[in-house]
């Protein structure tokens, strides 16, 4: 595994444009972080992100987060090596079409480049009546209608994020389950969380 160095060596080398690391099949940017953890609940608040990988992406929100009662765990197959997250912070299912029981405790699931929108409706028919009140998706462009379609069946709400630093063939995007504007809990559904 990774030590938190490596992570903090990579979030110095973000900046307002997209960039693509060696372990993470997503661009990054400096706004892309700041706008996921501005999407997410007020802390405390439990996201897992499933299918994490290298948790580049999940270790750097940690990283930014730190102190914010921000709990994120990334959920993989044991096949796959885990190099940023730290140990306490993964969860392991034994097969990619497995679902972890802890999302019943999650407010937000994390889908970063899924590779079957089946396993996000999986998760959402089993978890909906749990502490769920959002998803976040980023992946390709191409990929986004079927997603779409699925999440529109379960939340009230389900928007594109227009936000920069993010590619161009990307997308990121959140369902929600909202009352009035605000989501399930009561809460606004932006925060600010920056450091310091």
């Amino acid at each position: 595994m990774a030590t938190s160095t490596s992570v903090e060596t990579a979030l110095s080398q973000l900046t307002e444009k997209p960039a693509y690391f060696a372990d993470c099949c997503a661009a990054i940017s400096r706004p892309l972080i700041h706008t996921i953890i501005h999407l997410l609940p007020p802390p405390p608040t439990c996201v897992l992100s499933i299918g994490s990988g290298s948790g580049l992406l999940e270790a750097m929100i940690l990283q930014v987060t730190a102190g914010h009662q921000v709990e994120l765990f990334g959920v993989e197959v044991p096949s796959c090596v885990n190099k940023f997250l730290p140990e306490q912070h993964v969860l392991r299912v034994p097969s990619t079409t497995s679902l972890h029981s802890d999302a019943i405790l999650a407010q937000t699931l994390l889908f970063v480049y899924p590779r079957k929108v089946s396993l996000i409706e999986d998760y959402l028919k089993t978890f909906r009546t749990g502490m769920l009140a959002q998803v976040i998706w980023y992946g390709q462009k191409n990929d986004w209608p079927e997603a779409n379609d699925l999440l529109s069946l379960f939340f009230h709400r389900v928007c594109v994020i227009d936000t920069v630093g993010v590619a161009d063939h990307e997308l990121l995007a959140m369902a929600s389950k909202t009352v009035n504007g605000k989501s399930a809990t009561g809460t606004p559904h932006k925060r600010d969380m920056s450091p310091g």
